[in-house]
């Protein structure tokens, strides 16, 4: 069962894995390294020829999952129509799978991509999967986006067997409802 801890812990410790990935100046895209480190990551749900599917290891519920393009775009324009849509399927595929998988209350989708780093988000552009399970406050967006209740982390053991089952109901998630 994954662990869920307060905003504040989760953002040390997202500061910490940034030094993690570049040192003590921090300097570089975090996006773009969990995209180089992708094929190997126990996180890993699914990908493309333009984006990868990753549970997010600092999500908002359990079964959070990331779309990240492939390449370095900070804005979803610049992302010419191919990438998009293919990016766009991802998701897609991802909230039939977590469906399937999670049996959310429903499941948002946003495309996001700060003009600027912060500490919550990254310029580079990004999907965020996510399945709500409140159908109360707790469901509102602006809630579940800012982390109000808590952050769910995963190990390396407990984000394999997530990953793995959302991937497993990828195929049923390429057929149309």
């Amino acid at each position: 069962m994954p662990s869920v801890i307060e905003k504040p812990e989760a953002l040390a410790r997202l500061a910490a894995h940034r030094r993690e990935l570049f040192g003590a100046g921090g300097d570089g895209c975090v996006m773009c390294a969990l995209v180089r480190r992708s094929a190997e990551a126990a996180e890993l749900v699914q990908q493309n020829e333009h984006g990868v599917v990753l549970l997010d290891r600092f999500g908002a519920t359990p079964g959070h999952c990331l779309v990240i393009a492939k390449q370095h775009v900070e804005e979803p324009a610049d992302l010419g129509w191919a990438r998009y849509a293919a990016l766009q399927r991802l998701a897609y595929d991802t909230s039939l799978a977590l469906r399937a998988t999670h049996a959310p209350v429903r499941t948002y989708v946003a495309l996001l991509g700060a003009s600027e780093g912060l500490p919550m988000s990254f310029p580079h552009v990004h999907a965020h999967v996510l399945p709500v399970y409140a159908r109360d406050e707790r469901a509102r967006p602006a809630h579940v986006f800012s982390w109000s209740s808590g952050v769910v982390m995963y190990d390396d053991v407990e984000a394999g067997e997530i990953a793995a089952g959302i991937r497993a109901a990828f195929p049923l998630a390429t057929e149309l409802p």
